[in-house]
């Protein structure tokens, strides 16, 4: 499971929801919901602008992963990963539950570049 997260991530890219001081400052360009990987990548650099950009991302993570147009919500949120901070294909991947902190600060360690934020 943590090597096809890692490539899900690595597809996709991260962003923002209510509860979270980035919430506001990174506005969305659509979400990726992974259920199956316990977890939501909003895309927020401005590459995901492009029309379909996010839904193709997502769309390639597979494991059911399904794209929006709206932000990855906060409730049960364990913590964010957000990737590439400030390039044009920065995303903010949201983790939630049976993940623990401590695992997702783990999963957001093996992402290059990275920087985690507790919820």
């Amino acid at each position: 499971m943590r090597r096809t997260f890692i490539a899900a991530c690595a597809c996709a890219a991260l962003a923002a929801c209510s509860g979270n001081p980035l919430d506001g400052l990174l506005p969305p360009k659509g979400s990726c919901n992974a259920p199956a990987l316990h977890s939501c990548t909003d895309y927020t650099g401005s590459a995901w602008s492009v029309p379909s950009s996010g839904s193709r991302a997502c769309t390639a993570v597979g494991n059911g992963a399904a794209y929006a147009s709206t932000a990855c919500t906060a409730a049960s949120r364990v913590g964010s990963c957000i990737v590439n901070h400030g390039g044009t294909d920065e995303i903010v991947v949201r983790l939630y539950p049976p993940l623990t902190l401590a695992t997702a600060q783990a999963v957001c360690a093996t992402m290059s570049g990275s920087t985690f934020v507790a919820n």
